[in-house]
C-alpha cells in the first residue's frame, strides 16, 4: 500500500495531539523516517521542510485545532478551554 499526503498529514495530527507540541526538525525528521526522503525537501532557507503537498492535507485534517508557534518552530494544540463569556471568571 503506498502512502498519500494524507495518510501522512492525519499521522502528524495525532501525534501533535498525543504529544501537545512538536518541533518542526522533530517533525520533520519523524517523517522521513516513518515514510520516506520523498516527503522531505530542502526550503530555500536551506533546511528540511515537509512536502508542501502533506502540509495542504495537513491544514485540512486539523481543522484550526492545530497551532503553529513561529519563534519557536512549533506545532501545538491549546489545551486551555475557551471561556465562555456569558460565565463570570473565578478571579470576579
Amino acid at each position: 500500500m503506498s502512502t498519500s499526503a494524507s495518510d501522512i498529514a492525519t499521522w502528524m495530527v495525532d501525534i501533535i495531539t498525543t504529544e501537545h507540541r512538536v518541533g518542526q526538525a522533530d517533525m520533520v525528521d519523524a517523517i522521513e523516517s516513518k515514510f520516506g526522503s520523498e516527503w522531505i525537501y530542502v526550503g530555500d532557507s536551506g533546511h528540511p521542510s515537509i512536502d508542501r503537498a502533506v502540509l495542504k492535507e495537513f491544514r485540512k485534517a486539523h481543522r484550526g485545532a492545530v497551532k503553529w508557534h513561529r519563534e519557536d518552530l512549533a506545532w501545538y494544540i491549546d489545551d486551555e478551554p475557551e471561556a465562555d463569556p456569558a460565565e463570570p471568571s473565578a478571579a470576579e
